[in-house]
């Protein structure tokens, strides 16, 4: 499946496909793919800077400052009634069915902001200036989770958007939050944190990681980050190796780490944990080099599918009990399993 532009995708999907949207393009578009191999547009956007989100048969995209409802469906696109507000790197979340959570550039008071969006009425209920771009959000229906590459953690009230606490972690921080846990990716590290009061549960200490590829995420048994570490001792942007690192989500004692690729796209289930993975392969004798693949793995860290990539993996990757659906570049690909 071809697009004109790199895919991103809503983070759940349907029985039947799900909600993609071409991102950072001049001329994007949002479409639903389905299982079956069929695409349809639903809209033609400029410049979708983040990932939709999918609410019922709602999806919801900003694109060049206004956030669109499309139906996937086919019914007309509506514009909510908002000021300009325009998402970072990382998508809004939703709790719940009515609002929307997420930093974003408000124009209104001219910052980055932490913000709780009413889908009803289609208005800002709350901001709070907080982080930039590079800034990422998660909720547990009571409070909003938000965190800044400056390493502050701040947890509001998703009513009303009281700051609840404030908690200082390393540089490049990003959050996902997961069964009564909140786990932080950092250049110090990770960190979980008790979401009632930002109370550090544990904490694994690395002074090597020169950054953090993308936002963690986590299941029953374990946390996964991906951290781009200093090699050989030498604190240089360009000898840094990069790996998923799978924690324990109870502890933090590290349990696996394999070879990644930077910035790769991240998708965890209970059971398998999909990523593009990095391997030196030996060309002669005296020679190798790196080649990149789609990985599969178990949870417990050994691989158990391995696919051909014709160039990066761009969109999460989807994994079904009978296909493995990833973003190649500008292409969507489904393999069999």
């Amino acid at each position: 499946m071809k697009l004109d532009g790199y895919p991103a995708r809503a983070s759940n999907v349907t029985d039947t496909g799900f909600v993609v949207a071409t991102t950072l393009e001049p001329d994007g578009e949002l479409g639903f793919a389905r299982f079956s191999g069929e695409y349809e547009q639903l809209a033609e956007l400029p410049r979708i800077t983040a990932p939709p989100v999918l609410i019922g048969n709602r999806a919801f995209v900003e694109a060049d400052g206004i956030i669109h409802e499309i139906s996937v469906n086919g019914d007309e696109p509506t514009e909510l009634r908002t000021d300009y507000l325009a998402f970072g790197r990382y998508s809004a979340v939703s709790s719940e069915s009515s609002r929307l959570y997420g930093v974003a550039y408000s124009e209104d008071i001219e910052k980055y902001a932490t913000f709780s969006l009413n889908l009803d009425t289609g208005r800002i209920e709350w901001t709070h200036p907080f982080g930039h771009v590079r800034s990422s959000a998660d909720s547990d229906g009571d409070r909003v989770f938000a965190a800044s590459p400056t390493g502050t953690i701040r947890a509001y009230d998703a009513a009303d958007g009281t700051t609840l606490w404030k908690r200082k972690t390393g540089r490049n921080a990003v959050l996902t939050y997961h069964d009564d846990a909140v786990f932080v990716a950092s250049m110090n590290g990770v960190t979980a944190l008790t979401p009632s009061d930002g109370t550090v549960r544990w904490h694994t200490e690395s002074d090597w990681i020169g950054s953090v590829g993308t936002l963690p995420e986590a299941n029953d048994s374990s946390v996964y980050a991906i951290l781009s570490f200093y090699s050989n001792h030498h604190r240089s942007r360009f000898a840094m190796e990069t790996y998923i690192v799978a924690c324990n989500r109870n502890t933090g004692e590290e349990r696996w780490r394999k070879r990644a690729k930077f910035g790769t796209p991240l998708s965890v289930t209970e059971q398998e944990v999909a990523i593009e993975s990095v391997e030196r392969v030996e060309t002669t004798q005296e020679e190798s080099k790196l080649e990149n693949s789609l990985s599969v793995f178990g949870v417990g860290g050994a691989r158990k599918e391995q696919y051909e990539l014709n160039e990066r993996a761009t969109m999460k990757p989807i994994l079904r009990d009978d296909v493995v659906i990833v973003g190649d570049d500008t292409s969507i690909v489904a393999y069999d399993r």
